[in-house]
């Protein structure tokens, strides 16, 4: 087997994968790697790990879940969303995670439901049982890079509450995700 000379540091692999890297400096790594068979299975298995661990995370987690990812040294921000107001969240380079904090009257539920929508309709996701803080009344939504593309523009988030057997639609969320 033979060993690369400009082998790709596993630090630079990360910055390229984060998007950290000057444009100059990327696009080097990146011509190197299309053309040096290594360094390309290098960067393939680099690749499946990161997207495995970014798939470890839930996308509605606990108040516990998050505090075990800031003890991680995961670099969360948390953005407070109340219903009925679009609210703005950045995605900076200085972040690993956004936690979309939803606020509601969740006191006495059994459960809440969360439907993620596109604005237009075309595309739905309904998360039953999601973890939730009644005393708080808090829904986390964690929010990572590569949901960028799951739905066209920002989703809607709604809430629902179960309580007794019954659904009640508690409220609809927006935040306008800066991604870069």
């Amino acid at each position: 087997m033979s060993v690369c000379s400009k082998a790709i540091p596993f630090e630079t692999s990360v910055a390229l994968w984060m998007d950290e890297l000057p444009a100059d400096e990327a696009a080097a790594v990146e011509e190197h790697v299309f053309v040096c068979d290594e360094c390309s299975k290098s960067f393939d298995r680099f690749a499946r790990l990161a997207i495995g661990i970014r798939e470890l995370i839930p996308m509605v987690i606990s108040h516990a879940h998050r505090a075990r990812l800031v003890n991680r040294g995961i670099r969360i921000c948390n953005t407070p969303v109340e219903a009925s107001r679009t609210t703005r969240a950045r995605f900076s380079p200085d972040l690993d995670l956004l936690v979309n904090v939803l606020k509601a009257d969740l006191s006495g539920v059994d459960s809440v439901d969360l439907e993620l929508s596109s604005q237009d309709g075309s595309s739905r996701l309904l998360l039953e049982d999601v973890p939730f803080d009644a005393g708080s009344g808090e829904v986390l939504v964690a929010c990572q890079r590569h949901y960028e593309d799951m739905f066209p523009g920002d989703p809607i988030m709604r809430v629902y509450a179960v309580q007794g057997g019954a659904r009640r639609h508690v409220g609809d969320y927006l935040v306008e995700h800066v991604w870069k």
